[in-house]
């Protein structure tokens, strides 16, 4: 009986929900939020070097927001991978400082050595298949060039698990 009780009480919250008005889109939340105040800003290209010697190409597109901040979206390139990353920059003075979560994995790849040194010896498989994620900041100066750190963490075939890894690395601007 107190099942049911709890189902009818859930029934009715649901319907009570589905039939309360709510804003049809974001424009009659914030009025002030019109397409033409959120703008393009371009893509920029950066060379990315971890202390450690790996390196990348990380591709960013920023888009103005009202704020004043940026939303960033792009990809960070790998000898083996390209990862997704997405975030939010915002200026600091001269420094412009973008948070980032990057993703991605790879399929069918033969292991680096990093990966290689997480099974036994003698059980490395030929390949292996890879996903993880990192935070990512970059602190970068008015010529766009900075310092970055990253943290991550990657599981590969066999649920072994790579990391957490902290590191810093360097961003030099390609292209604007």
């Amino acid at each position: 009986m107190r099942f049911m009780t709890y189902v009818a009480r859930a029934a009715i919250v649901a319907v009570w929900a589905a039939t309360t008005p709510c804003p049809a889109s974001a424009q009659e939340l914030r009025p002030e939020l019109t397409q033409t105040a959120v703008t393009y800003r371009g893509e920029h290209r950066w060379a990315w070097q971890s202390e450690d010697g790996e390196t990348g190409t990380l591709r960013l597109g920023f888009t103005a927001v009202p704020s004043g901040d940026y939303l960033v979206a792009g990809s960070l390139l790998l000898d083996d991978a390209e990862l997704g990353a997405s975030g939010s920059a915002r200026w600091r003075g001269d420094r412009l400082i973008v948070d980032l979560t990057v993703s991605g994995g790879v399929r069918a790849q033969a292991p680096d050595e990093a990966k290689q040194r997480l099974f036994a010896k003698g059980e490395v498989p030929k390949q292996i298949d890879s996903a993880g994620f990192a935070t990512f900041r970059a602190e970068l100066s008015t010529a766009l060039d900075g310092v970055s750190q990253q943290y991550q963490t990657n599981v590969v075939t066999g649920g072994k698990a790579q990391g957490p890894i902290y590191r810093n690395g360097t961003l030099k601007l390609l292209s604007r």
